[in-house]
Protein backbone atom coordinates (compact mmCIF):
# COMPACT_ATOMS: atom_id res chain seq x y z
CA UNK A 1 0.00 0.00 0.00
CA UNK A 2 2.81 2.19 0.99
CA UNK A 3 4.55 1.50 -2.46
CA UNK A 4 1.23 2.42 -4.45
CA UNK A 5 0.88 5.66 -2.62
CA UNK A 6 4.76 6.48 -3.06
CA UNK A 7 4.40 5.73 -7.29
CA UNK A 8 0.99 7.70 -7.68
CA UNK A 9 2.95 10.78 -6.03
CA UNK A 10 6.06 9.86 -8.42
CA UNK A 11 3.53 10.41 -11.21
CA UNK A 12 2.10 13.32 -10.23
CA UNK A 13 5.56 15.48 -9.38
CA UNK A 14 6.46 14.10 -13.07
CA UNK A 15 3.91 14.82 -15.42
CA UNK A 16 4.15 18.89 -15.29
CA UNK A 17 7.81 18.12 -16.13
CA UNK A 18 6.81 15.75 -18.97
CA UNK A 19 4.42 18.09 -20.42
CA UNK A 20 6.86 20.87 -20.67
CA UNK A 21 9.31 18.92 -22.05
CA UNK A 22 7.10 18.69 -25.37
CA UNK A 23 5.74 14.74 -24.53
CA UNK A 24 2.68 13.26 -24.98
CA UNK A 25 -0.75 14.08 -26.88
CA UNK A 26 -0.16 17.26 -29.17
CA UNK A 27 -3.95 17.54 -30.81
CA UNK A 28 -4.29 20.62 -28.58
CA UNK A 29 -1.81 22.78 -29.78
CA UNK A 30 -2.80 25.62 -31.98
CA UNK A 31 -1.15 26.50 -35.18
CA UNK A 32 -0.90 30.28 -36.53
CA UNK A 33 -1.71 30.57 -40.00
CA UNK A 34 -0.37 33.07 -42.52
CA UNK A 35 -2.06 36.17 -43.07
CA UNK A 36 -3.32 36.98 -46.45
CA UNK A 37 -1.85 38.36 -48.93
CA UNK A 38 -3.37 42.05 -49.43
CA UNK A 39 -4.68 43.55 -52.83
CA UNK A 40 -2.75 45.25 -55.88
CA UNK A 41 -3.14 48.48 -56.11
CA UNK A 42 -6.25 49.17 -58.61
CA UNK A 43 -4.96 49.80 -61.83
CA UNK A 44 -1.19 47.54 -61.34
CA UNK A 45 -0.78 44.78 -63.13
CA UNK A 46 0.83 43.13 -59.92
CA UNK A 47 -0.66 39.84 -58.33
CA UNK A 48 -1.49 38.65 -55.07
CA UNK A 49 1.13 36.82 -53.37
CA UNK A 50 0.16 33.05 -52.62
CA UNK A 51 -0.73 31.87 -49.25
CA UNK A 52 1.36 29.46 -47.93
CA UNK A 53 0.94 27.47 -44.67
CA UNK A 54 2.44 24.77 -42.62
CA UNK A 55 -0.21 22.17 -41.49
CA UNK A 56 -2.73 24.83 -40.73
CA UNK A 57 -5.74 23.00 -39.23
CA UNK A 58 -8.87 22.61 -41.45
CA UNK A 59 -10.62 25.45 -40.28
CA UNK A 60 -8.19 27.97 -40.35
CA UNK A 61 -7.35 27.02 -44.02
CA UNK A 62 -10.73 27.29 -45.50
CA UNK A 63 -10.82 30.82 -44.17
CA UNK A 64 -7.58 31.88 -45.54
CA UNK A 65 -8.81 30.40 -48.76
CA UNK A 66 -11.86 32.18 -48.96
CA UNK A 67 -9.91 35.94 -47.93
CA UNK A 68 -7.14 35.28 -50.79
CA UNK A 69 -10.31 34.32 -53.59
CA UNK A 70 -12.29 37.89 -51.86
CA UNK A 71 -8.80 39.82 -52.48
CA UNK A 72 -8.07 38.56 -55.94
CA UNK A 73 -11.67 39.25 -56.82
CA UNK A 74 -11.36 43.02 -55.97
CA UNK A 75 -8.26 43.39 -57.31
CA UNK A 76 -9.79 41.61 -60.84
CA UNK A 77 -12.77 44.22 -60.83
CA UNK A 78 -10.68 47.44 -60.09
CA UNK A 79 -8.33 46.92 -63.14
CA UNK A 80 -11.69 45.79 -65.25
CA UNK A 81 -11.82 47.56 -68.59
CA UNK A 82 -13.87 50.79 -68.30
CA UNK A 83 -17.00 51.69 -69.99
CA UNK A 84 -17.57 54.74 -72.29
CA UNK A 85 -18.09 57.81 -70.13
CA UNK A 86 -16.28 56.45 -67.20
CA UNK A 87 -13.28 57.12 -65.98
CA UNK A 88 -9.81 54.39 -65.43
CA UNK A 89 -8.12 55.24 -62.50
CA UNK A 90 -5.00 57.13 -61.94
CA UNK A 91 -3.02 58.95 -65.08
CA UNK A 92 0.02 56.80 -64.42
CA UNK A 93 -2.17 53.48 -64.68
CA UNK A 94 -3.58 54.63 -68.42
CA UNK A 95 -2.08 53.10 -71.87
CA UNK A 96 -2.36 54.98 -74.79
CA UNK A 97 -0.75 53.89 -78.62
CA UNK A 98 -0.78 55.75 -81.46
CA UNK A 99 -0.38 53.61 -85.32
CA UNK A 100 0.60 56.00 -88.02
CA UNK A 101 -0.32 55.87 -91.48
CA UNK A 102 1.91 55.11 -93.89
CA UNK A 103 5.34 57.21 -92.85
CA UNK A 104 7.29 58.29 -89.88
CA UNK A 105 6.31 60.30 -86.21
CA UNK A 106 9.00 62.57 -88.02
CA UNK A 107 7.26 63.43 -90.94
CA UNK A 108 6.68 67.09 -90.79
CA UNK A 109 3.32 67.13 -91.06
CA UNK A 110 0.17 64.85 -90.30
CA UNK A 111 1.72 61.52 -88.45
CA UNK A 112 3.94 64.01 -86.45
CA UNK A 113 1.37 66.19 -85.41
CA UNK A 114 -0.82 63.33 -84.02
CA UNK A 115 2.70 62.43 -82.29
CA UNK A 116 2.86 65.74 -80.48
CA UNK A 117 -0.35 65.41 -79.02
CA UNK A 118 0.56 61.75 -78.07
CA UNK A 119 3.83 63.21 -76.10
CA UNK A 120 2.39 66.13 -75.05
CA UNK A 121 -0.30 64.01 -72.99
CA UNK A 122 2.37 61.56 -71.83
CA UNK A 123 4.06 65.12 -70.10
CA UNK A 124 1.05 66.89 -69.30
CA UNK A 125 -1.20 64.23 -68.03
CA UNK A 126 1.51 61.34 -67.18
CA UNK A 127 -0.02 58.75 -69.51
CA UNK A 128 1.84 55.87 -70.27
CA UNK A 129 2.41 55.97 -74.41
CA UNK A 130 3.56 53.66 -77.39
CA UNK A 131 3.49 54.00 -81.22
CA UNK A 132 3.91 51.71 -84.34
CA UNK A 133 4.98 53.78 -87.48
CA UNK A 134 3.07 51.96 -90.74
CA UNK A 135 4.86 50.53 -93.11
CA UNK A 136 2.36 49.63 -95.94
CA UNK A 137 -1.33 49.75 -95.49
CA UNK A 138 -1.91 45.78 -95.05
CA UNK A 139 -0.57 46.00 -91.87
CA UNK A 140 -3.08 48.85 -90.58
CA UNK A 141 -5.20 45.89 -88.86
CA UNK A 142 -1.91 43.90 -87.54
CA UNK A 143 -0.65 47.04 -86.11
CA UNK A 144 -4.20 48.33 -83.90
CA UNK A 145 -4.59 44.59 -82.91
CA UNK A 146 -1.37 44.46 -81.09
CA UNK A 147 -2.67 47.14 -79.05
CA UNK A 148 -5.82 46.23 -78.12
CA UNK A 149 -5.10 42.89 -77.73
CA UNK A 150 -3.08 44.41 -74.10
CA UNK A 151 -5.56 45.90 -73.62
CA UNK A 152 -4.66 49.44 -73.74
CA UNK A 153 -7.02 52.42 -72.68
CA UNK A 154 -7.21 53.83 -75.87
CA UNK A 155 -5.59 53.08 -79.55
CA UNK A 156 -5.42 56.12 -81.67
CA UNK A 157 -5.44 55.69 -85.60
CA UNK A 158 -4.15 57.90 -88.36
CA UNK A 159 -5.49 58.39 -91.49
CA UNK A 160 -8.76 57.60 -93.83
CA UNK A 161 -7.12 55.02 -95.01
CA UNK A 162 -7.60 53.66 -91.50
CA UNK A 163 -11.46 53.70 -91.48
CA UNK A 164 -12.20 49.83 -92.34
CA UNK A 165 -9.66 48.62 -90.28
CA UNK A 166 -10.20 50.24 -87.21
CA UNK A 167 -13.81 49.50 -87.46
CA UNK A 168 -13.01 45.48 -87.40
CA UNK A 169 -10.29 45.71 -84.71
CA UNK A 170 -13.29 47.80 -82.28
CA UNK A 171 -15.67 45.33 -82.76
CA UNK A 172 -13.55 42.64 -82.26
CA UNK A 173 -12.30 44.42 -78.69
CA UNK A 174 -15.64 46.49 -77.56
CA UNK A 175 -14.18 46.94 -74.02
CA UNK A 176 -11.01 48.88 -75.80
CA UNK A 177 -11.63 53.07 -76.21
CA UNK A 178 -10.40 53.81 -80.15
CA UNK A 179 -10.27 57.22 -82.01
CA UNK A 180 -9.22 57.76 -85.59
CA UNK A 181 -7.97 60.68 -87.29
CA UNK A 182 -9.65 61.74 -90.68
CA UNK A 183 -12.38 59.25 -90.81
CA UNK A 184 -15.94 58.16 -89.57
CA UNK A 185 -16.35 54.93 -90.25
CA UNK A 186 -19.83 54.40 -91.14
CA UNK A 187 -21.71 51.89 -88.82
CA UNK A 188 -18.29 52.08 -86.52
CA UNK A 189 -19.35 50.84 -83.16
CA UNK A 190 -19.00 53.12 -80.01
CA UNK A 191 -16.03 52.37 -78.64
CA UNK A 192 -14.53 54.45 -81.55
CA UNK A 193 -14.90 58.34 -82.03
CA UNK A 194 -13.98 60.69 -85.28
CA UNK A 195 -11.27 63.37 -85.27
CA UNK A 196 -12.45 65.39 -88.38
CA UNK A 197 -11.87 68.54 -89.45
CA UNK A 198 -13.04 71.28 -92.00
CA UNK A 199 -9.68 71.20 -94.19
CA UNK A 200 -11.38 72.79 -96.85
CA UNK A 201 -11.46 75.83 -94.86
CA UNK A 202 -7.75 75.82 -94.37
CA UNK A 203 -7.55 75.66 -98.32
CA UNK A 204 -9.43 78.40 -98.62
CA UNK A 205 -7.40 80.65 -96.13
CA UNK A 206 -4.10 79.89 -97.81
CA UNK A 207 -6.07 79.98 -101.25
CA UNK A 208 -6.91 83.82 -100.55
CA UNK A 209 -3.06 84.76 -99.63
CA UNK A 210 -1.84 82.49 -102.78
CA UNK A 211 -3.89 84.48 -105.25
CA UNK A 212 -3.31 87.91 -103.52
CA UNK A 213 0.68 87.19 -104.15
CA UNK A 214 0.29 86.09 -107.17
CA UNK A 215 2.20 88.35 -109.76
CA UNK A 216 1.32 85.48 -112.98
CA UNK A 217 -2.16 84.94 -112.16
CA UNK A 218 -1.08 81.35 -111.91
CA UNK A 219 -0.83 79.50 -108.95
CA UNK A 220 -0.47 75.35 -108.09
CA UNK A 221 -1.17 72.87 -105.29
CA UNK A 222 0.35 69.10 -105.42
CA UNK A 223 -2.00 66.59 -103.47
CA UNK A 224 -1.63 63.63 -101.79
CA UNK A 225 -3.71 60.72 -102.37
CA UNK A 226 -6.99 61.53 -104.29
CA UNK A 227 -9.31 58.69 -102.77
CA UNK A 228 -8.83 60.56 -99.51
CA UNK A 229 -11.09 63.68 -98.50
CA UNK A 230 -9.46 65.48 -96.57
CA UNK A 231 -6.66 65.81 -99.14
CA UNK A 232 -9.86 67.03 -101.54
CA UNK A 233 -10.96 69.41 -99.51
CA UNK A 234 -7.54 71.01 -99.25
CA UNK A 235 -7.30 71.24 -102.68
CA UNK A 236 -10.91 72.10 -103.50
CA UNK A 237 -11.28 74.85 -100.86
CA UNK A 238 -7.35 76.08 -102.38
CA UNK A 239 -8.95 76.61 -105.37
CA UNK A 240 -12.16 78.25 -104.06
CA UNK A 241 -10.36 81.00 -101.98
CA UNK A 242 -8.24 81.72 -104.93
CA UNK A 243 -11.04 82.03 -107.32
CA UNK A 244 -13.40 84.14 -104.36
CA UNK A 245 -9.87 86.91 -104.93
CA UNK A 246 -9.64 86.61 -108.61
CA UNK A 247 -12.54 84.54 -110.78
CA UNK A 248 -10.25 84.71 -113.67
CA UNK A 249 -6.71 83.24 -111.82
CA UNK A 250 -4.97 79.90 -113.01
CA UNK A 251 -5.05 76.83 -110.52
CA UNK A 252 -2.54 73.97 -111.53
CA UNK A 253 -3.56 71.16 -109.72
CA UNK A 254 -2.16 67.29 -109.36
CA UNK A 255 -3.32 64.26 -107.24
CA UNK A 256 -0.08 61.64 -106.34
CA UNK A 257 -0.61 58.20 -105.49
CA UNK A 258 1.72 58.64 -102.40
CA UNK A 259 2.30 60.39 -99.02
CA UNK A 260 5.56 59.24 -98.90
CA UNK A 261 7.11 60.50 -102.53
CA UNK A 262 9.14 63.62 -101.56
CA UNK A 263 11.06 63.32 -105.14
CA UNK A 264 7.57 63.01 -106.93
CA UNK A 265 6.13 66.04 -105.21
CA UNK A 266 9.27 67.80 -106.39
CA UNK A 267 8.90 67.29 -109.92
CA UNK A 268 5.31 68.03 -109.55
CA UNK A 269 5.75 71.14 -108.21
CA UNK A 270 8.48 71.94 -111.28
CA UNK A 271 6.05 71.19 -113.66
CA UNK A 272 3.83 73.87 -112.15
CA UNK A 273 6.53 76.37 -112.04
CA UNK A 274 7.05 75.73 -115.31
CA UNK A 275 3.78 76.54 -116.13
CA UNK A 276 3.84 80.03 -114.81
CA UNK A 277 2.90 78.92 -111.20
CA UNK A 278 4.44 81.26 -108.41
CA UNK A 279 2.79 80.21 -105.70
CA UNK A 280 2.42 76.36 -104.80
CA UNK A 281 0.63 75.08 -102.16
CA UNK A 282 1.90 71.58 -100.56
CA UNK A 283 -1.14 69.38 -99.53
CA UNK A 284 0.28 65.50 -99.34
CA UNK A 285 2.59 64.49 -96.70
CA UNK A 286 5.85 64.49 -97.46
CA UNK A 287 5.35 64.16 -100.91
CA UNK A 288 3.46 67.76 -100.43
CA UNK A 289 6.45 68.47 -98.53
CA UNK A 290 8.74 67.30 -101.36
CA UNK A 291 7.26 69.91 -103.57
CA UNK A 292 7.39 73.05 -101.47
CA UNK A 293 11.11 72.34 -101.13
CA UNK A 294 11.87 72.36 -104.87
CA UNK A 295 9.12 74.91 -105.66
CA UNK A 296 10.97 77.06 -103.01
CA UNK A 297 14.49 76.36 -104.45
CA UNK A 298 13.07 77.33 -107.85
CA UNK A 299 12.46 80.85 -106.42
CA UNK A 300 8.30 80.40 -106.09
CA UNK A 301 6.37 81.49 -102.78
CA UNK A 302 4.75 78.31 -101.21
CA UNK A 303 2.48 77.18 -98.93
CA UNK A 304 2.89 74.35 -95.85
CA UNK A 305 0.11 72.18 -94.84
CA UNK A 306 -1.13 70.58 -91.64
CA UNK A 307 1.69 71.73 -89.16
CA UNK A 308 4.17 75.01 -89.59
CA UNK A 309 6.42 73.16 -92.19
CA UNK A 310 8.83 76.47 -91.14
CA UNK A 311 9.69 74.73 -88.19
CA UNK A 312 9.74 70.86 -89.42
CA UNK A 313 10.27 71.16 -93.60
CA UNK A 314 12.43 73.77 -93.41
CA UNK A 315 13.96 73.10 -90.13
CA UNK A 316 13.23 76.33 -87.98
CA UNK A 317 14.71 78.52 -90.86
CA UNK A 318 17.80 76.49 -91.40
CA UNK A 319 16.56 74.84 -94.57
CA UNK A 320 17.12 76.06 -98.15
CA UNK A 321 14.03 78.06 -99.15
CA UNK A 322 12.81 78.82 -96.03
CA UNK A 323 12.60 82.28 -96.99
CA UNK A 324 9.73 81.55 -99.25
CA UNK A 325 7.43 79.63 -97.45
CA UNK A 326 4.63 82.24 -96.78
CA UNK A 327 2.67 80.32 -94.43
CA UNK A 328 1.60 76.55 -93.85
CA UNK A 329 -2.48 75.80 -94.07
CA UNK A 330 -2.83 74.45 -90.23
CA UNK A 331 -5.02 71.53 -88.52
CA UNK A 332 -4.18 71.09 -84.99
CA UNK A 333 -4.33 67.52 -85.11
CA UNK A 334 -2.07 67.74 -82.00
CA UNK A 335 -5.02 69.40 -80.10
CA UNK A 336 -7.30 66.75 -80.80
CA UNK A 337 -5.35 64.00 -80.13
CA UNK A 338 -4.48 65.48 -77.00
CA UNK A 339 -8.21 66.69 -75.90
CA UNK A 340 -9.28 62.66 -76.96
CA UNK A 341 -6.53 61.25 -74.25
CA UNK A 342 -7.63 63.59 -71.36
CA UNK A 343 -11.26 62.47 -71.90
CA UNK A 344 -9.89 59.33 -71.10
CA UNK A 345 -8.18 60.85 -68.00
CA UNK A 346 -11.34 62.60 -67.11
CA UNK A 347 -13.50 59.80 -67.41
CA UNK A 348 -15.75 61.09 -70.54
CA UNK A 349 -14.59 59.99 -73.88
CA UNK A 350 -17.54 59.15 -76.15
CA UNK A 351 -17.83 58.31 -79.80
CA UNK A 352 -19.27 61.45 -80.23
CA UNK A 353 -17.54 63.72 -83.50
CA UNK A 354 -15.12 66.17 -83.06
CA UNK A 355 -15.03 68.34 -86.04
CA UNK A 356 -12.16 71.17 -85.81
CA UNK A 357 -13.05 74.32 -87.81
CA UNK A 358 -11.93 77.59 -88.47
CA UNK A 359 -14.50 79.02 -85.00
CA UNK A 360 -12.98 76.16 -82.92
CA UNK A 361 -9.52 77.04 -83.52
CA UNK A 362 -9.02 73.12 -84.68
CA UNK A 363 -7.80 74.88 -88.84
CA UNK A 364 -5.98 78.22 -89.04
CA UNK A 365 -2.80 79.55 -90.90
CA UNK A 366 0.81 79.86 -89.74
CA UNK A 367 2.79 83.16 -90.26
CA UNK A 368 5.04 84.07 -92.23
CA UNK A 369 8.31 83.96 -90.36
CA UNK A 370 11.36 85.10 -92.78
CA UNK A 371 8.71 85.49 -95.69
CA UNK A 372 6.79 87.54 -94.07
CA UNK A 373 8.04 90.98 -95.87
CA UNK A 374 6.16 89.61 -98.78
CA UNK A 375 2.92 89.56 -96.90
CA UNK A 376 1.64 93.10 -96.95
CA UNK A 377 -0.72 95.10 -94.39
CA UNK A 378 -3.00 94.96 -96.64
CA UNK A 379 -2.51 90.78 -97.79
CA UNK A 380 -2.89 90.05 -94.22
CA UNK A 381 -6.06 92.20 -93.59
CA UNK A 382 -8.04 90.07 -96.30
CA UNK A 383 -6.94 86.73 -94.94
CA UNK A 384 -7.75 87.44 -91.76
CA UNK A 385 -10.86 88.83 -93.00
CA UNK A 386 -11.55 85.77 -95.06
CA UNK A 387 -10.78 83.66 -91.95
CA UNK A 388 -13.33 85.64 -89.41
CA UNK A 389 -15.96 84.93 -92.52
CA UNK A 390 -15.58 80.98 -92.08
CA UNK A 391 -15.86 81.56 -88.33
CA UNK A 392 -19.12 82.97 -87.97
CA UNK A 393 -20.84 81.65 -91.29
CA UNK A 394 -20.74 84.39 -93.59
CA UNK A 395 -18.42 82.56 -96.12
CA UNK A 396 -19.27 79.04 -97.29
CA UNK A 397 -16.16 77.13 -99.17
CA UNK A 398 -19.02 75.61 -101.18
CA UNK A 399 -16.32 72.24 -101.60
CA UNK A 400 -17.71 68.79 -102.35
CA UNK A 401 -15.42 66.03 -102.13
CA UNK A 402 -16.10 62.75 -104.33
Amino acid sequence: MRKSLYSILMLVLLLPILAACGGGDTTGTTTTSSPAASASPAGTDASPSPIVTESAPAETATTAATTAAETTTAAAEATSPATEGTATGNAGDIRVALVTDVGKINDGTFNQFAFEGLQRAETELGVQIDYIETQQPTDYEKNLDQFASQDYDLVIGVGFLMGDAIKAIATRYPDVNFAIVDAAPPDAPSNVKPLLFKEDQAGYIVGTMAALLSQTNTIGVVGGVEQVPAVQRFVKGYEAGAKAQKADINVRQVYLPSFTDPAAGGEAARSQIAEGADVIFGAGGQTGSGAIQAAAQGGAYVIGVDQDEYNTTFRQGSGEGADRLVTSAIKRVDNAVFDTIKSIVDGNFSSEQYVGDAANGGVDYAEGHDAASAITPEIKAKVDEVKQGLADGTIQTNVEVQ
